[in-house]
């Protein structure tokens, strides 16, 4: 089974799949190139690791490019925090 084929695609140019739930949580992201993730707040610290693609992630004083397969940003809970797409790409959060 391959990570890409549980995406759907959507009008707004993001879509997410949870792919594990019980005590950790891992969703899968699809942003599509200059689509928007609005600002929006973790209830924990999560790991944001990118497989395919580049965003640029922008948190309250911090900005990060992720634009290598495997880059990553530890995301603090309870921080207010965007994504955008610089081109098409698929992330994947660990909560």
């Amino acid at each position: 089974m391959n990570l890409l084929e549980l995406l759907s695609p959507t009008e707004k140019g993001v879509s997410t799949k949870n792919v594990l739930k019980a005590t950790a949580s891992a969703t899968l992201i699809n942003i599509k190139k200059g689509a928007v993730l609005k600002e929006h707040q973790s209830m924990t610290d999560a790991l944001l690791v990118l497989l395919s693609g580049s965003v640029a992630y922008d948190e309250e004083g911090r900005w990060e490019s992720l634009g290598q397969p495997l880059d990553f940003v530890q995301i603090p809970a309870h921080t207010t925090h965007k994504l955008t797409g610089l081109d098409d790409a698929v992330l994947l959060l660990i909560q």
